[in-house]
């Protein structure tokens, strides 16, 4: 709807909820009204420009504090510059042989799964995202293979509501598994990132990271401490 469609209510409401910093008298003025009829109509809807400003003040701040917080996270950059970046299909099976005595689970009758995640640049492999985490017997395959994220496997939102502990990383020899699945040689070099997923602050996944250590550079914020 264009901005002339809507009444002079409509407008004044709309004003004052998408920049509640205006004066009452530029709301006017926008409007081209009374400022006494800009207040009247702000009563009646009860909407006070007062808690708008705090409101949107603490959003801001918010959002400051999550750009700072990513500013100072470690990222993963490609070596050999941009590509198509995707992702390869969920495979998932039933472990047995493998400790997480940390890790708890939502129901006793839970299972120990392992889920596993290809990423690839313009086609060709270059990490593997791995997580052990405890899940129904009769887990549903399919939302499985649908899931956009391996996050999505805690909650809808991926990363949301999640948090991390404990990221150790450590280069290693890639394995004959590792390296049929990065399309490596037996021995090459790879970067393995392991953290523990937490939510409500209990130990609920490992996960793992394993990255070509030819292919990618990491990028640490700040000074590292040795």
């Amino acid at each position: 709807m264009e901005l002339e469609e809507l009444t002079k209510k409509e407008q004044i409401i709309n004003y004052a909820r998408h920049d509640p910093f205006l004066k009452i008298s530029e709301i006017a003025e926008n409007v081209e009204t009374t400022p006494r009829y800009v207040r009247t109509i702000l009563s009646e809807a009860n909407i006070s420009l007062m808690e708008l400003r705090e409101k949107h003040a603490r959003n801001m701040e918010q959002r400051l504090e999550r750009k700072e917080y990513n500013l100072q996270k470690a990222t993963v950059q490609l070596m050999k510059g941009k590509g198509k970046i995707e992702v390869g299909e969920i495979k998932f099976k039933r472990i047995k042989d493998v400790e997480v005595d940390e890790l708890v689970k939502v129901e006793e009758e839970e299972e120990l799964y392992k889920i596993v995640q290809k990423k690839l640049v313009d086609g060709n492999p270059y990490g593997l995202q791995e997580i052990i985490t405890y899940l129904s017997s009769n887990i549903n395959q399919q939302r499985i293979a649908d899931l956009d994220s391996l996050y999505e496997l805690f909650n809808d939102n991926g990363l949301d509501n999640l948090k991390f502990r404990s990221n150790v990383m450590q280069v290693e020899k890639a394995n004959p598994m590792l390296a049929n699945k990065l399309e490596l040689k037996n021995n090459e070099p790879v970067i393995k990132s392991q953290r523990v997923i937490l939510i409500d602050k209990l130990p609920v996944a490992i996960e793992n990271y394993y990255f070509d250590a030819n292919s990618i550079q990491l990028v640490f914020p700040g000074e590292l401490v040795v």
